[in-house]
């Protein structure tokens, strides 16, 4: 009480006093009004009756809500690496776990050990060797990151959070203070009011039980929903300082056309790196006709003599004047013209590959040699490997050889030579080691091309988002590539400027004298 009186003087006390009087004598005189007319009973069940509907009301509102909350606004970078999602997988387990209990946002020393909790979590995840991980960052890198965490939790605060543009800090520390100094005091007026007027008491304390679990829990939803998003989005941000995944420079956009991997068409119009599809096979597997299949027309080399195509080559596909993708075309992996180093330098600028194998050749032994050191080329935990897609061609040699009346039915097969396409389809899948429904049988003949246009194309629509991740995280590489190039450059000039502008015989100067 002395403290409430020295926050607030006698005066100002008695003033409050006199002013409250009349409102405290209102609810005494009400009550035994109510009492001799013989009300108070069914006045109390009303207000018993509305508490329990508004409770209720609000129990639905509160499932519906929670039902079209979206559960974040944060998530994985499309470039990351397959290493950064599985950090993120870490990220989103501890920001569902959070609670305002354990991390209160009112507590900046609660907040600081969080966020070194989050940073050592992911900074662990990529330098799990170090004994000081936190430290395996670059200075620019970690002052971007910083900035860019600050500016995007501003613009989900000012977005989501009502009156948040005219809430300033004195105000949220006086309010806590005086929150403070009233529940500090809180039970003398409480006491007091059951003491003068117990009838309004008791329907005081039902009305704040109801209003303080309806406020409480949209207080308490707020405040998860930032608490969750302060986890989530340090948590990005450190998986692109600690994953080398963020850029200083944002300027340019990272889908851009990546000019150092540029075929001699691209075209300057270009806005966007286009989508990179790999053949890969033996020869004379279809691949060059599988080329001619997908763009409508003839445009690459078609022979029945091996190695027609001698080195690789691309071939741009466009629709409304845009480059929609680059497919190249590759030696047969059996010949003499395409090595080990040739496949992983062409693989790694891959973001789909598609393997070219015959249905009619059950000869894969070397296929698989070379699908397996493929697959141990892209396994780096670092990038993302892009998705395969095997296309099984010549179903039209299939017994009965001289039997095409497409389209077949393969689910389950109907005629003898489903059955065989079928059979294919889990000798391909047997052979290779992959999955049945990542084989795609294609006839490429020139009269009888088949199941291209619909069944493959489906197929690389399916696999497009994961290739578009692929793509981005190789023009990111490419990116940071330019961007550590300029850096040093613009570096090494500024600091030979510096030296310039020195005055003459200024560094002797300043030698002492022998």
């Amino acid at each position: 009480m002395k403290d409430l009186v020295k926050e607030f003087g006698w005066l100002r006390v008695i003033a409050v006093g006199i002013t409250i009087l009349p409102l405290i004598a209102l609810p005494i005189f009400g009550t035994v009004w109510m009492w001799q007319s013989g009300l108070l009973l069914w006045w109390l069940l009303a207000v018993a009756l509305a508490s329990g509907l508004g409770l209720a009301i609000n129990r639905i509102a509160v499932v519906r809500e929670q039902r079209a909350l979206p559960r974040s606004t944060t998530r994985a970078g499309a470039h990351w690496t397959a290493e950064a999602d599985e950090c993120w997988e870490h990220i989103e387990q501890m920001a569902d776990d959070a609670t305002v209990s354990e991390w209160p946002l009112n507590d900046g020393a609660s907040l600081l050990r969080l966020a070194r909790h989050v940073l050592l979590t992911v900074a662990t995840h990529f330098h799990p060797g170090r004994s000081q991980p936190l430290l395996e960052m670059t200075v620019p890198h970690t002052l971007t990151i910083i900035e860019r965490a600050a500016r995007e939790l501003r613009d989900e605060v000012v977005t989501n959070i009502p009156f948040s543009h005219r809430l300033t800090l004195g105000s949220m520390a006086r309010a806590r203070n005086l929150r403070k100094l009233i529940k500090r005091h809180e039970g003398w007026f409480r006491a007091a009011r059951a003491i003068f007027a117990p009838q309004s008491a008791a329907v005081a304390e039902l009305r704040r039980a109801v209003g303080s679990q309806v406020l409480d829990h949209g207080s308490e939803r707020v405040q998860t929903w930032l608490l969750r998003e302060y986890i989530r989005k340090l948590g990005y941000h450190a998986i692109d300082l600690y994953g080398g995944l963020a850029r200083l420079e944002e300027e340019e956009p990272l889908d851009a056309p990546d000019r150092r991997l540029a075929t001699p068409e691209a075209s300057e119009a270009d806005e966007h790196e286009p989508l990179r599809v790999l053949l890969l096979g033996r020869a004379n597997a279809g691949k060059s006709s599988l080329i001619n299949a997908l763009f409508g027309e003839v445009t690459a080399a078609v022979d029945l003599l091996p190695d027609t195509t001698s080195e690789i080559v691309g071939y741009r596909l466009e629709r409304d004047d845009q480059v929609q993708g680059l497919i190249f075309d590759t030696p047969g992996f059996d010949g003499d013209l395409f090595g080990s180093r040739v496949l992983e330098r062409t693989a790694g600028d891959a973001d789909l590959i598609l393997w070219v194998t015959a249905a009619h050749r059950p000869d894969r032994a070397e296929e698989r040699q070379r699908l397996d050191q493929l697959r141990a080329m892209l396994a780096d935990p670092k990038r993302q490997p892009p998705p395969l897609l095997v296309v099984m061609t010549h179903i039209d040699r299939l017994r009965p050889a001289r039997e095409w009346k497409p389209p077949y039915t393969l689910e389950p097969p109907e005629g003898t030579k489903a059955g065989q396409i079928v059979a294919a389809l889990e000798a391909v899948a047997e052979s290779l080691d992959v999955d049945i429904g990542s084989v795609i049988p294609v006839c490429l003949a020139d009269d009888r091309i088949y199941n291209v246009d619909d069944a493959l194309n489906a197929a690389m629509l399916v696999r497009q988002d994961a290739a578009n991740r692929v793509r981005l995280l190789r023009c990111l590489r490419a990116r940071k590539r330019e961007e550590n190039w300029d850096l040093l450059w613009r570096q090494l000039g500024n600091a030979g400027r510096i030296l310039l502008s020195l005055p003459a015989g200024s560094s002797s100067a300043s030698r002492p004298e022998p």
